[in-house]
Formats: structure tokens, sequence, C-alpha cells
């Protein structure tokens, strides 16, 4: 009885919260990382410099593929506005299947460009299969390749902290957003507006007002809230019954 109570409970929230978020006109925050991404593409097209998209250390097999996909959708949008200036982004992955998949999206972009032809065989690397060699692999590459910017979205743990460190050491534009704890606890102090958690999963689409959240992003927002209050009334009430 009670279980069922707190089920229809949770449908009644989440249906209030959806029909709040789409009546939201000014959200209360942006995302900021989203919100710069235009612009970085833009000084990648100006000064000829690629920028770097890291997929992390997930695959698209199992529990990592939500992960690796919120840098997917990154890498989708990347592609599509780079590839009118033949600016052709940097991509690495750790998994085989991940390494397919960019390699797909960007002939798709460039395709739809008709830049197919002038695409580099080497825009996506295999930089290592554990999160270490991984990290490893980025260092590597941010150290030897001249970027305008590097963004990191996807599976990444405390070894995110190599790449973020050299990518500063230099001087590319870091955008990070890190749908895991330890990825963004790692990777906070290089930027503390980084996208973290659910935000990860936001990237604009064509068409859509960067870093605005969508509404079911501020749907999330709004549940989360609405449960914390309902959690305070109920434990102020046994209080008060106490």
């Amino acid at each position: 009885m009670i279980i069922g109570a707190l089920l229809l409970l949770f449908v009644l929230l989440t249906l209030l919260a959806v029909r709040m978020a789409r009546r939201i006109q000014n959200p209360p925050r942006e995302l900021e990382p989203f919100r710069r991404l235009p612009r970085q593409i833009g000084q990648a097209l100006e000064t000829g410099q690629p920028p770097h998209l890291a997929l992390g250390s997930g695959g698209l097999i199992g529990n990592e593929a939500a992960l690796t996909l919120s840098g997917g959708r990154i890498l989708e949008r990347l592609a599509q506005d780079s590839a009118v200036g033949e600016v052709f982004p940097f991509v690495t992955v750790a998994d085989p299947v991940a390494l397919l998949y960019a390699r797909h999206v960007l002939q798709d972009a460039c395709h739809r460009q008709g830049v197919l032809a002038s695409l580099p065989p080497d825009r996506v690397w295999w930089a290592g299969a554990s999160p270490m060699a991984y990290a490893a692999g980025l260092t590597l590459l941010l150290g030897t390749q001249p970027v305008a910017t590097s963004i990191m979205s996807g599976l990444f743990r405390e070894e995110a902290v190599l790449a973020g460190e050299i990518g500063q050491r230099y001087g590319a534009h870091l955008i990070f957003a890190m749908p895991e704890p330890g990825g963004a606890a790692a990777l906070w102090p290089f930027d503390p507006n980084l996208a973290v958690g659910e935000e990860a999963f936001a990237a604009f689409p064509q068409g859509e007002i960067p870093g605005r959240p969508s509404a079911l992003l501020l749907a999330h927002d709004l549940i989360r809230w609405l449960l914390i209050a309902f959690l305070a009334i109920v434990a102020l009430g046994f209080a008060l019954r106490g």
C-alpha cells in the first residue's frame, strides 16, 4: 500500500514537473560549457587549429554506452559545424566500437557538407585501452598537436586530471561535460562551471539555443526539488508528532 502510494506520488510529481518546465520562459540557470561551444568552434575556424573531443575510456556496449553517447552528441554538432571550414576535429577514444562510431559521425558530417574527400584519415585516435593509458594518450596528443579547444565528455574518472592539466599547460581552451562524478571532481579545479551529471546529456542539437536547458532537464531539476521538499515535510511531520 505504501509503495503504491509512493509510486503514485512520484508519477504526479513527474507530470507536474514536466508541465512546469514547459511553461518556464527564463530558465533558472544556463549550461556554461555548451554556451561557450559555438564560440570555440568559430575560433577554430578562424585560426585553422582543429578542436579536440575526448570521448572517454568507455565504449558503446553495456552500462558505459550512455556516457559515451553523451559525448557523441557533442561530436555530431562539432563535426557538422567545423566541416564547413574543413577544420576537422580530432577525436580520441579508448574502445574499438567507439572508434568506428566517431569515424562514422565525422564522415557523415563531411558528406553532408560535400568535403568527404578532404577528411584526413587520422582524425580519430585510439589513445589506449585502459583509463590510465587513455589519459596518457590524451597528454601525448595535446602535447604534440596544437588544438583550439579541448572538449572532454564521456566516461572519465580521476585520471581526467592529467588531460586537463596538459591542455591548460599548452593553452587549449577547455570545456568539460562530466556525467561521471569522479571525473567531475577531478576537473572541477580547472573549470567550476563544468556540466555535471545529467547536464552532460544536454548538449544542444542543431537549431537549439546554446546553453539553454531543455524542458526535460528542467523537469529533472524540479523533480529533485519537489522530492526534497516532500521529504523535508515528512521529516518535519514526524518530528512534530514525536
